[in-house]
């Protein structure tokens, strides 16, 4: 199994998905892009920063890049969404940097908010007119996605300033603990025996819980973490492989080296070029 789940987005990215099959994450999942996405029908549970929400139609999540979320269909076979993911470079076509800036750096906040019938449709209408102009990237058409894309995240960040969170169902508090602890001190050794230590419970029953709960055992989740800080230290900073294997509790740039690249398929060093 894939012990970290990533999917790299270049540009803007747009899915509309309707399925009568269960399709449940591995793990934690996280992009290098920002994500709107909205529920248009069926149910669907999400996990995200240490609550269970249970998405159903009008419910939509705004995501930051690196935000790590993990979905699941449990005992549901069919739901529908629309997703789009986009780098903050694709608005650059449309908007001077400083306004990109007050867009996603001021503006923006992860968070989950339930839309009312007629926002829901009207949401969909800005996702089916980015949709048609998707997928190509000659003029005038990549010119109309970024235009449709602007509208629609302008659009969704008007409602989450005007409409409540929907509420979640709280995760079991061994699991915020352990959740905390390991948050608080991926950069240092973690054994099984400190986090269940921390959380108050038997490292046999919080395995078995934090696997149920996430998605992904208590290693897989730290080494999910860590690499996601390690990606985000390659791609805005400018520190070296040791400096960043200090930071992100690695030890070492070969075991960093190691990891990312039976992660990723490449190394870091080839990662970070890519990216520049």
């Amino acid at each position: 199994m894939k012990r970290t789940a990533f999917s790299p987005h270049e540009g803007i990215y747009i899915q509309h998905l309707k399925t009568h099959h269960k399709n449940d994450m591995p793990v934690q999942h996280y992009h290098d892009a920002y994500e709107i996405y909205l529920q248009l029908d069926g149910v669907r549970y999400f996990f995200y920063d240490n609550m269970c929400y249970t998405l159903k139609r009008g419910d939509m999540i705004l995501l930051k890049p690196f935000d790590i979320h993990y979905a699941e269909s449990r005992e549901v076979d069919y739901y529908e969404r629309y997703v789009i993911n986009f780098q903050s470079d694709a608005l650059k076509p449309l908007l001077t940097d400083s306004e990109i800036y007050l867009l996603l750096e001021e503006k923006w906040h992860s968070c989950i908010v339930h839309l009312n019938e007629d926002d829901t449709m009207e949401m969909f209408g800005y996702f089916e007119r980015a949709k048609k102009h998707s997928g190509q990237n000659m003029f005038p058409e990549a010119k109309l996605l970024t235009a449709a894309a602007f509208e629609l995240i302008s659009r969704a960040l008007k409602y989450t300033g005007s409409v409540s969170a929907i509420v979640g169902e709280k995760v079991p508090p061994q699991i915020i603990a352990a959740l905390r602890y390991i948050n608080n001190n991926y950069k240092e050794g973690i054994s099984l025996d400190d986090v269940s230590e921390a959380a108050n419970t038997s490292k046999y029953y919080l395995s078995r819980l934090f696997r149920e709960t996430t998605g992904a055992t208590v290693f897989e989740y730290i080494e999910n973490l860590r690499l996601t800080r390690v990606h985000d230290l390659l791609i805005n900073s400018k520190m070296t492989l040791d400096e960043i294997a200090a930071q992100t509790g690695f030890l070492s740039s070969v075991n960093l080296s190691r990891v990312f690249k039976k992660n990723y398929g490449l190394s870091p060093r080839a990662f970070r070029k890519d990216n520049q």
